[in-house]
């Protein structure tokens, strides 16, 4: 293995609703993952347990999250952004030097190693198309650039899979801090009042313009999505957890694990 990939963890932020979608994305990474330090899991602190027959289908590490506490005066839900800042965050919870970051509502297709999440200049993709293709992620475009105080031309979250390297997560947990002059990740978001926020997207966004040169960024365009077939991004099936696990859902997903 490449040595820069020894130490590469799979960090899934959850909570309680997503408890169905997660022992599909446990089952596929017991069937597909490997090569992997760990598998962390990141729930909230809430009363909610993780059922035994959820939490022994892989050996996880298993870590119970309280919410910190927002202004009550803040108008956005604080569960939303709470989910979002765990991945931004995970260095609270990971000391590996890498960890590919997966939602409860995703799966493995594929097998899948830390190899995969290179390219052959040994750095990590990061895929990006212009607002212009980005049909209704256009939503994303303001919210990106009021958390980075920095004009966005792409969406950043047009692919599944997204790798957060330490260092850079480093850089950008600075960067934020020192432009909304907050002592903390999380305090950023009170500096302003957002609406919406995608960590992918601003994180991404990030890459982007303030790169350590760990990633590759790669502009794709709705016509040449298929050359990138080969990427383990593709590997990854992705789903919508908020409208619910429905029957088709359930066999599309058994398929896969039963192949």
């Amino acid at each position: 293995m490449n040595s820069k990939l020894n130490n590469v963890d799979i960090m899934i932020p959850t909570y309680y609703k997503d408890f169905v979608w997660l022992e599909y994305l446990l089952k596929s990474l017991k069937k597909f993952a490997s090569g992997f330090r760990k598998i962390i899991v990141v729930t909230d602190d809430d009363g909610n347990i993780l059922p035994d027959n959820i939490k022994n289908i892989v050996p996880i590490e298993l870590i119970y999250v309280k919410m910190l506490e927002c202004p009550k005066s803040i108008e956005f839900r604080p569960g939303y952004f709470w989910q979002q800042y765990l991945s931004l965050n995970w260095m609270e919870y990971s000391d590996a030097d890498t960890v590919l970051i997966l939602h409860s509502d995703g799966m493995l297709t594929e097998k899948l190693t830390p190899n995969d999440l290179v390219d052959s200049n040994n750095r990590f993709r990061w895929f990006y198309r212009r607002w212009a293709d980005a049909g209704e992620a256009i939503v994303w475009k303001l919210p990106s650039e009021q958390a980075l105080k920095h004009v966005t031309t792409c969406e950043a979250m047009c692919m599944p899979g997204f790798i957060f390297e330490k260092h850079t997560t480093m850089n950008f947990i600075n960067y934020m801090k020192k432009i909304h002059n907050a002592s903390s990740l999380w305090d950023c978001f009170f500096k302003y009042n957002p609406k919406l926020f995608s960590e992918f997207n601003v994180f991404g966004s990030f890459i982007l313009y303030f790169d350590n040169q760990m990633y590759s960024k790669i502009l794709i365009s709705n016509d040449n999505l298929s050359e990138w077939q080969d990427t383990f991004h593709h590997k990854i099936l992705s789903s919508w957890s908020y409208g619910g696990l429905t029957n088709d859902d359930k066999i599309k997903r058994d398929l896969i694990l039963n192949n």
